[in-house]
This record gives structure tokens, C-alpha cells and sequence, in this order.
């Protein structure tokens, strides 16, 4: 979802509900550089102003002949007011001046969002789910050719086991906050859906190996799993097996703070064909 909106050097003139877009028209007839920023989505959740992405290269742009303050409102008659702020959703925002004397006096207004690291953190956190890869497993034997009391392999796609990385950022007066989440592969955990037939449920550090035929039947890997049951021996013919890569999800600041989110799992269901090979051994 994006937004086309009228910014002024760190000014953010939107707020954004559900229901509505409230395109502040604050900012002066000469304000006419328009950017485009994402907004942030998940859930019922949308936060306005969070721009994805790289941050600037410098932090603080201003000028030595500009300066930000909070906007204090004034009547001839009622004298100063308080601070100027507006809520929609959760997200507060404070309205701030930028003034400058160069090449002329000017003032522009600006509302801002008062959002804090955390509150960055899980909004990049919502675009990484979006990134994170199906965790399609890798078996051999193949999922459908399953011999019992054969060690199967485990694995997945290597190119796909590396941390995926979202920044989020939203300019200040003090210059430009960026938070960087991170999701970064941890373990490979698979349940063979044999239940009370089996051993139970496996878990692997890493990716596993990726089984290549020189290996042969016998070779050990660091992550498998042996059927000692036929799936025949289940009503459907099959063991409904499951398996599943879980993603430890951090973030940090370019500001020093950081944190940790939690963790992410992500499932994928298959239909394990286990048989039982007979040999017959003649002397």
C-alpha cells in the first residue's frame, strides 16, 4: 500500500486510519517535493510515515540557517498555547515548525509521528514475515518412496538458510531513526506423523544435508529420521508428517537500542509413503 504525500526535509505531513487518509495541508506553496513512503500493514494495524528501505547515508540534514521546534500556537488575545498533537489509530503525532532565514524567512508546519524503536522493530517485522521462504522440506529418501528402518534425510535449501533483513525508518527533527529486523534461520523441526509408531519428533540445528546419490543408503547426516512402521499401518495409508523451519527474530537500531521479537515458525504438511521392502535371503 502507498501513499503519495508532500514532505519538507524531515517533515512527515500524513496520517493514515482504516477508514480514512488525512493528508495534512500544512506545508508552504514553495513545499513541493513529493516523495513516496510505504506504509507499514499488518493485521489491523497500518502506521503512517514508516518508510522501508535503506536509510540516508548522512543522519541530520539541516541547515545551519533552519531549525526545528515544537509548534506552540498564539492568539493576540488567549496569548501562548499548549503543544499541538493529534492521535489516529495508536499512533500520535506532534506538530512541529521548520524555520529557516535563507534564501528568505520561511515557515513550514509538520506533523510527526511519535513512534518509538520497538514500535519500528515490529513494523520491519511485518514486512520480513512476508520475506521468509515456504519451508519446503527435502527428504531421501523421497517423500513417497520411504523405506522402513532406512535413516531418511532432512534438509533444506541451503541458499534459502541466511537471515533476511528489513529496515524501517521515519524521519525526525533529530534526524532519521532506523530499526533493522532481522529473521535468521535457527533449527529444522519434523514431525513424522507416525505417532505412538515412532520415536517421536526431531529437531536439527541448521539446514541438514543435501543427500547426493555417492552418498549411498547408509551414510549418516545430522539431520534424519528412521520409520520403523509402514504407513500402511495408518487409516489413511500414509503418515501425515510435518515439517517446519523456526526463524529467531531480532532487531537493532542505528541509535543503539535493540531487542528481540520472538520467534517465527513456519509449517508445511506431506503425505509420507513409508513401505516395508521383504527380502528374501537363499543359502
Amino acid at each position: 500500500m502507498r501513499f503519495l504525500m508532500s514532505t519538507k526535509r524531515y517533515g512527515v505531513v500524513i496520517g493514515v486510519s482504516l477508514t480514512a487518509l488525512l493528508i495534512s495541508n500544512v506545508a508552504s506553496a514553495t513545499d513541493n517535493e513529493s516523495v513516496s513512503l510505504d506504509a507499514g500493514s499488518r493485521g489491523d494495524q497500518i502506521m503512517a510515515g514508516v518508510q522501508f528501505g535503506a536509510p540516508p547515508g548522512v543522519r541530520g540534514d539541516a541547515k545551519d540557517d533552519c531549525e526545528w521546534s515544537v509548534s506552540i500556537p498564539r492568539d493576540a488575545k488567549l496569548g501562548e498555547g499548549s503543544e499541538v498533537t493529534k492521535t489516529v489509530g495508536s499512533i500520535t503525532y506532534r506538530l512541529y515548525d521548520y524555520s529557516c532565514t535563507v534564501p528568505v524567512a520561511s515557515t513550514t508546519f509538520h506533523w510527526i509521528p511519535e513512534v518509538s524503536t520497538t514500535q519500528l522493530g515490529r513494523q520491519a517485522a511485518s514486512v520480513v514475515y512476508d520475506n521468509v521462504p515456504a519451508p519446503w522440506g527435502n527428504f531421501a529418501p523421497p517423500a513417497r518412496r520411504g523405506v522402513v528402518n532406512l535413516d531418511m534425510w532432512l534438509w533444506v535449501n541451503p541458499l534459502l538458510w541466511i537471515p533476511i533483513s528489513v529496515t524501517a525508518g521515519i524521519p525526525t527533527p533529530a534526524g532519521y531513526i532506523a530499526v533493522t529486523t532481522t529473521a535468521t534461520p535457527k533449527k529444522i523441526m519434523f514431525d513424522p506423523g507416525d505417532g505412538k509408531l515412532g520415536t517421536g519428533p526431531v529437531e536439527c540445528d541448521g539446514p541438514g544435508l543435501v543427500w547426493l546419490s555417492q552418498f549411498g543408503d547408509y551414510l549418516p547426516s545430522t539431520c534424519m529420521y528412521k520409520y520403523t512402521h509402514a504407513s500402511s499401518m495408518h487409516p489413511s495409508g500414509l503418515f501425515p508428517a510435518t515439517f517446519s523451519v523456526q526463524w529467531h527474530i531480532t532487531w537493532k537500531s542505528n541509535v543503539g537500542a535493540h531487542g528481540t521479537i520472538g520467534d517465527l515458525t513456519l509449517d508445511s504438511s506431506h503425505q509420507m509413503l513409508i513401505r516395508e521392502v521383504q527380502a528374501l535371503v537363499s543359502r
